[in-house]
């Protein structure tokens, strides 16, 4: 006989995924007996994280690195609530996770047991009803195929995002049939959206008389900026990316502008405007605050704008476009590209090179600084120096904070030939900003993909959040570069403070060594505290080997991120008393 937990992991093999990250406990035991079980027979493995919401965070980047649903779990209560933030925060990036937690048997739900998460306690499904795609209690054994399968559903959906399963002690442990025959999965497979052909029409007659347009790349272009980028060439438009898009595009072709919105680029600002730009075309992205500027009406938010995305929700926000269309950007550009590219008469474009030290058209904030090379050592060289010298397949990850604000504007994207358009190298947790996100997602991963570096920036304060997830690379031998920007402070919100003229107040941490804590930890580590010390490293070879390595980075921190964007939104409600 089989228990309903081996009968969730064996959906879960089917649908390829590896492992399971959580944390054990009294109530989740029944699923980690499966777990034992699977593991012993090849299967699917647990990967034990130091805390519930690192588990979330290492699903997600499971997720973003294989494109399977990443799954997660926990024990009952505070293992439940401490999934929180990272679930979260997959639920703001549209991630596809499947959350597993724990509740104390049925016959005591009510009774005060220890840890007890039902609706007559801490109600657990009702907190995660907002940061979920389904969301729902398991409340009698019959229940956990078909819920299961719905779960999955909505995680991969057009609409994607966490699911949450809440099962119940007794539930997870009852004893099913070996021979109990599986549903199929066939709702999982081929379920992009096609776009109505009326509106593709309407499109292609657009985009067929129109010179000057200005493509934008959100997340959801990923898998067609392959064909966006060859039908920029063949009619000479603008390429531009959001933040959450950077990196699906080489920060060196001849007709790229750089990131628009949070961090972005004045260059790409520039090709939005309406002397530029007769259309802005935007590819899979919310039109929210990080991609727009601060909702800048100058720009993409306008009558020139055309939207397309295959998740509705992004179209919600589009009622000032003069188009919309609901469809996989693959498919509707594979259309347009299959009408436009034949009859292009535009000069070839000459392959992308990048042996230049920035890219010529898009403009920096301080691009001078990129170079610098004396005195400490500067966020934006450092951006500068380690997407010169870390192989291009490298996957970066830039946590919340300073780091993803350098990342954003200074990180150079190389993308290798051949590399498949499905594979963004560049992430970030943007949308619900969590600190210590790149840490838990950069393990999973370098879990998922075992074979290619995995280079994290974080910040001191992100790090000391989460950084004790680090020895679960050390544990797994995972390839992971952590990199510590170290000021001693809580470097975003200290020039967010400075910037909009509020108190100086709670910002500063202690001086910590951070090199040493990772020695104690029995990791390798070294202490950055110029330019040339960085130099003498040899970073290609650190990262061709398994096994992580901290680089404590003492970093200038007078340097001002490019904070712009952020604080027109942070101060636009301050009155003014004049």
């Amino acid at each position: 006989m089989l228990e309903n937990g081996d009968l969730i992991l064996r959906y879960l093999e089917r649908l390829g995924v590896e492992y399971v990250f959580g944390v054990p406990g009294g109530s989740i035991e029944p699923f980690y007996d499966a777990l034992a079980r699977s593991e012993r027979r090849g299967g699917i493995r647990t990967i034990t994280a130091r805390h519930e919401s690192g588990a979330a965070f290492m699903a997600e980047g499971y997720a973003r690195e294989t494109g399977k649903i990443g799954v997660c779990c926990s024990t009952a209560g505070p293992g439940a609530t401490n999934l929180l933030t990272g679930v979260a925060s997959a639920y703001a990036d549209g991630i596809p996770i499947l959350v597993i937690t724990a509740q104390t048997g049925l016959d005591k739900f009510g009774q005060g047991s220890l840890q007890e998460t039902s609706c007559t306690g801490i109600h657990t499904v009702e907190m995660f009803a907002k940061c979920t795609r389904y969301n729902t209690l398991v409340s009698h054994p019959a229940q956990l195929e078909t819920k299961l399968l719905q779960a999955v559903s909505h995680a991969v959906s057009n609409q994607p995002g966490p699911a949450h399963l809440a099962i119940p002690l007794d539930v997870m442990r009852h004893r099913i049939p070996d021979n109990v025959k599986d549903q199929a999965l066939n709702a999982f497979l081929n379920h992009e959206v096609a776009p109505n052909q009326a509106s593709l029409q309407a499109l292609l007659d657009d985009l067929e008389c129109t010179d000057k347009v200005t493509l934008v790349l959100g997340e959801g272009a990923t898998g067609a900026n392959d064909i966006l980028v060859a039908l920029a060439e063949s009619r000479n438009w603008l390429l531009v990316t959001t933040p959450r898009g950077k990196g699906l595009v080489d920060s060196f072709h001849p007709l790229y502008r750089g990131v628009f919105g949070f961090a972005g680029h004045n260059s790409a600002t520039d090709a939005l405007k309406v002397e530029n730009a007769d259309r802005v075309v935007a590819i899979g992205t919310a039109l929210d605050e990080v991609s727009t500027c601060g909702w800048d009406p100058t720009t993409i938010l306008s009558d020139r704008l055309i939207h397309i995305s295959s998740n509705p929700s992004h179209l919600s926000r589009s009622t000032m476009a003069r188009l919309v269309v609901l469809g996989s950007p693959k498919l509707v550009f594979g259309a347009i590209a299959d009408k436009l590219i034949g009859d292009a008469t535009g000069e070839s474009r000459q392959p992308v090179t990048s042996d230049a030290p920035l890219p010529e058209n898009t403009r920096f904030d301080e691009p001078e600084v990129c170079l610098e090379r004396s005195g400490r050592i500067k966020a934006q060289a450092l951006m500068n120096f380690m997407s010169t010298i870390c192989p291009r397949d490298s996957r970066v990850l830039m946590d919340t904070g300073n780091s993803f604000l350098w990342g954003i504007h200074y990180w150079n994207v190389r993308r290798p030939k051949g590399m498949p358009a499905e594979r963004n190298l560049f992430n970030i947790g943007l949308g619900f900003a969590a600190m210590g996100w790149a840490i838990g997602s950069s393990i999973g991963m370098a879990t998922a993909n075992r074979d290619k570096p995995v280079v994290c920036f974080t910040g001191d304060g992100s790090y000391l959040m989460s950084g004790q997830e680090l020895t679960i690379a050390l544990q797994e031998n995972l390839n992971v570069l952590m990199l510590v920007l170290n000021d001693a402070s809580l470097g975003m919100v200290n020039h967010g403070q400075k910037l909009s003229g509020g108190e100086r107040v709670a910002t500063q941490l202690p001086s910590v060594d951070f090199a040493m804590m990772a020695k104690a930890l029995g990791v390798e580590s070294h202490t950055v505290q110029t330019m040339e010390q960085l130099i003498d490293l040899d970073i290609p070879e650190i990262l061709s080997r398994p096994g992580p390595c901290l680089l404590d980075i003492i970093v200038d921190g007078d340097q001002v991120p490019p904070l712009g964007s952020r604080m027109k939104v942070l101060t636009g409600s301050i009155p003014n008393d004049n």
